[in-house]
């Protein structure tokens, strides 16, 4: 493991196939789940969002979805030892913020490979990570799915 420089290493997923990729290699490569800590980050629910307006929608709802799916692609002896974080707010900023708060030492994070237009409009929270963080970060990119 001389790669990382310490135990704590962070893998931010956002339920795609790249953020699960990302993870599962972090896994086989750390092999100690405790030393990891996957963070997925929420968008702040809108007043507008039809979930809102007919109070079927909350922060406690989302959060018990993410884990509930989460729990349900990994087995449960694996995730009792791994840490999950789920946070509200600007993905990337959310990410860095708290990699910094934590000392996290490495942040493994997925690349979906955009350009062009669909960069230009949606950002890449991957990009913004990299170019904020205080602490090594690798791009995941799957070139097998490209």
């Amino acid at each position: 493991m001389s790669l990382f420089v310490g135990d704590r290493v962070l893998v931010p997923i956002d339920f795609s196939q790249d953020s699960f990729k990302a993870l599962d290699e972090t896994l086989n490569f750390v092999q100690d789940p405790n030393k990891i800590t996957v963070i997925h980050v929420l968008l702040p629910l809108e007043s507008v969002d039809p979930g809102v307006i007919w109070s079927t929608l909350n922060n406690e709802t989302r959060e018990h979805n993410v884990k509930t799916s989460f729990y349900e692609r990994y087995p449960k002896s694996l995730v009792d030892n791994l840490k999950l974080v789920i946070k509200i707010g600007n993905p990337s900023l959310a990410i860095v913020d708290y990699a910094n708060k934590n000392n996290i030492d490495f942040i493994v994070i997925a690349s979906h490979g955009r350009t062009g237009l669909n960069y230009f409009l949606l950002g890449s929270v991957t990009e913004k990570v990299v170019r904020l963080a205080q602490c090594p970060v690798l791009v995941w990119r799957d070139y097998q799915s490209v």
